[in-house]
């Protein structure tokens, strides 16, 4: 069955597999194309955006997702999870006269919100978000279990490591992508189980390499070309890794020598049935990306040891019988357009930012609820009987079966992880009536002139970290903290020339997006799904010929 997407005017398909899920979720086939859908459930989802603003609790100044000009009651880590306050307190009987967003908006903006979303423990990692279990982390989102580690997003397992994306089970990386069990692995992307090298791509079980691609199991090679260890000795010591523009020349020769190499359809391992990018030991996962352990699941992301789900964004860990929900996660069940529920949830259905619940509906800030509608407390006979009306009630106004509306959401287009994979202009947003949020240009003031940051990082001391810097692509100010030069200073690197942002913002764009295109494999002719596009440079082999071309 084909639909076209009230949002883009794309045409898009609901699988026969698809029509039997929603069927079992009750609920009716999407509006929305798979791509409209994330951007919708992304639009709920800032990570990187932090502030300073109030407790509204305690009065105390906490750092926060909100921006002090949002219009939320706002709650720093421990007020929320203590029992100070009710979120029954803020009960609401449904109004049939009125939309069912309408109303659960007014309820959001009542109820106490997390100021940033961490799990504890978290020790000396205030400037985390989306976070839990770190120690002496800065500035890392999506992140679990990390210590020592700086500027990265979606980093888990990870010491002493800084400026990455997609990292897991590492020590001692710098500005690596998708990389995992790597160690002292530098400007990388795409490795896996490589050490003590520097500018690989798509390598595994390397060691001791500088500039190298589709390589497995290799010691000393210098641009893919093999040499002796006293060759590979004497190559590096010739290379000076902490000079910044010896650096920008290697990866400038890098990056020529990717434009036409071989890549294979998609990244990953041990799949079965599967389609998407950045899959691993999935089996009956379609259009997926960035998912591992799952099993029955479409049009997901990021997601991990989860079963039968479909539209769901972010966490997982047990996850079964989830559609369009956001960063749930801990073992939920049969949830349905949910944002930010963990800890055992089930049957739950339009709620936010609740744990621990069950049979709710509408619900906000919830902890171990049971049978409430829009924060109001109901019997089980009274919550059974009144939920269906509900659902006719938003079937009739047209919101029956649509995550909560971008227009909605509770940050700027611009602040949050939809605009990151799908990038709009400010009157892009606006034409849509979706909220922008407006940066603020002025400087309070005077920074003293621009710093000369010196080309190698032996001719750096601390002094840097008192330094206000200038990133050289947006003009914005930054700062080296000092763990961070120290971090530079072991690895021997140099000082980076942009800020945080900007650097992210690169790394992003050594992703392919989460698209698939229809091509056909450039030895074999066979038709393959990739994230690669047909304009791409790169030749794109299926995964045999790829396997058979390169190991």
């Amino acid at each position: 069955m084909n639909r076209t997407c009230t949002n883009c005017g794309t045409t898009f398909e609901v699988r026969t597999e698809d029509q039997a899920f929603y069927a079992d979720m009750r609920v009716p086939p999407p509006t929305h194309c798979y791509l409209c859908r994330m951007q919708r459930r992304l639009a709920n989802r800032s990570e990187r955006f932090l502030y300073h603003r109030k407790c509204d609790s305690t009065g105390k100044q906490v750092i926060s997702t909100y921006s002090p000009d949002k219009p939320y009651t706002v709650y720093d880590l421990d007020a929320w999870w203590s029992d100070n306050w009710d979120p029954l307190d803020y009960g609401k009987e449904f109004d049939f006269s009125r939309p069912f967003f309408e109303q659960f908006t007014e309820l959001r903006h009542e109820v106490p919100r997390l100021a940033r979303i961490q799990q504890k423990p978290m020790e000396n990692s205030d400037w985390c978000n989306c976070a839990s279990r770190n120690k002496n982390c800065y500035l890392l989102f999506s992140c679990n279990e990390n210590e020592d580690c700086f500027y990265g997003s979606w980093i888990n397992q990870c010491r002493d490591c800084s400026d990455n994306l997609t990292l897991e089970n590492s020590e001692l990386c710098y500005e690596c992508v998708s990389c995992r069990d790597c160690y002292a692995l530098r400007y990388s992307q795409d490795c896996i189980n490589c050490k003590d090298s520097f500018f690989l791509r798509n390598c595994q079980g390397c060691q001791d390499c500088f500039g190298c691609s589709n390589q497995m199991n290799k010691t000393y090679m210098v641009f893919n070309q093999q040499k002796t260890k006293e060759e590979y000795e004497a190559f590096l010591q010739q290379v000076h890794t902490g000079s910044f523009s010896e650096m920008q020349a290697a990866k400038e020769r890098m990056a020529g020598i990717l434009q036409d190499h071989i890549v294979k359809e998609y990244h990953g391992m041990n799949l079965e049935n599967s389609s998407g990018d950045y899959l691993r030991d999935c089996k009956d996962a379609h259009s997926s990306f960035e998912c591992d352990h799952c099993e029955q699941i479409a049009y997901c992301q990021c997601i991990q040891y989860a079963k039968r789900c479909m539209d769901h964004s972010y966490w997982g860990q047990g996850a079964e019988n989830v559609y369009e929900c956001q960063a749930c996660g801990y073992e939920p069940n049969f949830l349905r357009f949910c944002n930010l529920c963990w800890s055992g949830c089930s049957d739950l259905t339009y709620c936010d930012h609740c744990f621990s619940s069950k049979n709710c509906f509408g619900c906000i800030g919830l902890k171990k609820g049971e049978y409430c509608i829009l924060n109001k407390q109901y019997s089980k006979e009274e919550y059974e009987a009144l939920v269906p009306k509900v659902i006719a009630h938003m079937e009739q106004s047209g919101e029956w079966g649509e995550f909560f509306p971008a227009s909605i959401a509770p940050y700027g287009y611009n602040e949050t992880l939809a605009h990151e994979q799908i990038p709009l202009t400010k009157e892009e947003v606006e034409a849509k009536g979706w909220k922008w949020m407006d940066e603020n240009q002025k400087q309070d003031s005077y920074m003293g002139p621009p710093k000369n940051i010196p080309d190698a990082i032996e001719d750096t001391d601390e002094t840097i970290c008192n330094e206000i810097l200038l990133c050289e692509s947006t003009g914005k100010p930054y700062k080296i903290v000092p763990q961070e030069y120290e971090l530079y200073k072991q690895l021997r690197i140099p000082i980076p020339r942009i800020c945080p942002d900007e650097r992210h913002y690169q790394r992003l764009q050594q992703r392919n997006p989460r698209i698939l295109y229809s091509r056909q494999c450039a030895k074999c002719s066979k038709s393959i799904d990739t994230s690669y596009a047909p304009e791409r440079p790169e030749i794109v082999y299926c995964e045999d010929c790829y396997l058979a071309e390169v190991y």
